[in-house]
């Protein structure tokens, strides 16, 4: 039976871990894994890390769109060597947790795999968190790796 992976992915080093975790499901269950990427729109100076790419943002929408496009493109490069079957990719824009969902449900979904930014419980109890956001509207099983 193949499954259907969600992996959202962000730059953090959780998301890392989590693209690593989805691609072991993706090859346990011969699964089909699909990388999602939604900057989020609030971003002020940050880098995101992914495999080789490390790439610095600004509040710009063409940087932003840019550093989306690497992100992108060093996840799937990592899944593919990993030999975890099918892989396909996406950037969306939009809120992070309500386009996760989205396109969770579009795909059809069996698993939401989806790194912790590690807020903390405190800022996540301020600001709630993409990953608890995700876990509360998930269509289907959703898997937090810390």
């Amino acid at each position: 039976m193949t499954k259907k992976i969600l992996i959202a992915v962000d730059g953090s080093e959780y998301s890392t871990k989590a693209l690593e975790f989805a691609c072991e499901l993706a090859e346990k269950f011969a699964g089909e894994l699909h990388i999602l990427h939604v900057p989020q729109g609030s971003a002020a100076d940050r880098v995101m890390v992914l495999g080789g790419a490390a790439v610095m943002i600004h509040a710009s929408r063409d940087e932003v769109e840019k550093a989306g496009e690497t992100l992108i493109k060093s996840a799937a490069e990592l899944a593919e060597k990993s030999n975890c079957g099918t892989v396909s990719s996406e950037l969306r824009g939009g809120d992070p947790a309500q386009e996760i969902v989205a396109c969770a449900k579009e795909i059809d979904a069996d698993f939401i795999v989806i790194g912790s930014r590690g807020l903390g419980d405190f800022g996540g109890m301020l600001l709630g968190s993409v990953s608890h956001k995700v876990n509360h509207d998930a269509p289907c099983t959703c898997i937090t790796v810390h």
